[in-house]
């Protein structure tokens, strides 16, 4: 009995130390959003962060932001897993009475990612959303929106969209007229598969642009879309399998020994 509790020691162990390893990484990171109006960051828009969560809300100088939120896996993990950063946010226009043409710019962005050794993290990105036209009958209201997914290798937040840098993921929809329709995104550049050097931490910023059209007198219009950027990380399936297969090894080995004392006392 003692030389099995002695064992089951062992085997939780074990099994403690192959959790650990394939756990998340928990780096220092930064998780912040910012907000332009027709190019102008605002200071209006109230933000809550709760760990890799985001919610904010707010007035802008021609919009309302009635839902916005982020959330992220950040530090995710170094051997493997999916590193994802996504945004739903949900604009309003408050400039219908006037009408005119105006945008909003919401940039989302984490860093402290990190990268495993060697390994291509192969990009990929989707974006979906809604339009809606809640003004008079007879007036022109359409929006026009864009997704931009960045990942920039210096660990900088809003890094490569403050440098106008292309984007590694970008998509575009727009609708106009009455009611309500789908906004559909469609790519605008394929996916790319960027190496960073293992171990080097990185940032990813998501980036959606709506550019709103109303008539004079509309009323409101508004449109809710979500959209992440993924960085799938290969895990290193050797590793995992030897460290998955430590206990079951340790099993059998007490069996057989179990075995071997049975038949000597018989």
């Amino acid at each position: 009995m003692t030389r099995f509790r002695g064992f089951m020691s062992l085997v939780a162990a074990l099994l403690v130390a192959a959790v650990t390893l394939v756990s998340p990484y928990q780096a220092r990171a930064s998780f912040q959003v910012r907000v332009f109006d027709d190019g102008v960051l605002q200071g209006g828009v109230g933000v809550l962060q709760v760990g890799n969560s985001l919610v904010f809300t707010g007035a802008t100088t021609h919009f309302s932001i009635t839902n916005g939120s982020g959330l992220s896996n950040n530090p995710g993990t170094q051997g493997g897993s999916n590193l994802d950063l996504s945004s739903n946010e949900q604009i309003a226009t408050t400039f219908g009475t006037a009408g005119g043409t105006h945008t909003i710019r919401i940039e989302l962005s984490q860093d402290g990612w990190l990268a495993p050794v060697g390994s291509p993290l192969v990009l990929s990105s989707s974006a979906g959303g809604s339009f809606a036209n809640l003004g008079l009958p007879g007036t022109n209201q359409s929006v026009s929106a864009t997704y931009q997914g960045f990942l920039d290798n210096t660990n900088t937040l809003f890094g490569q969209p403050g440098a106008g840098s292309t984007p590694i993921q970008s998509a575009s929809a727009s609708l106009s007229g009455a009611g309500t329709a789908p906004l559909t995104f469609g790519p605008n550049n394929p996916s790319v598969n960027p190496l960073v050097p293992g171990g080097t931490p990185f940032s990813l910023t998501d980036v959606l642009t709506f550019t709103f059209t109303v008539d004079p007198g509309s009323g409101q219009t508004t449109a809710n879309v979500s959209a992440s950027t993924v960085a799938s990380v290969p895990a290193p399936a050797g590793a995992m399998l030897v460290m998955a297969g430590l206990p079951i090894l340790g099993i059998g080995a007490w069996a057989r020994r179990r075995q071997k004392m049975s038949s000597a006392v018989v």
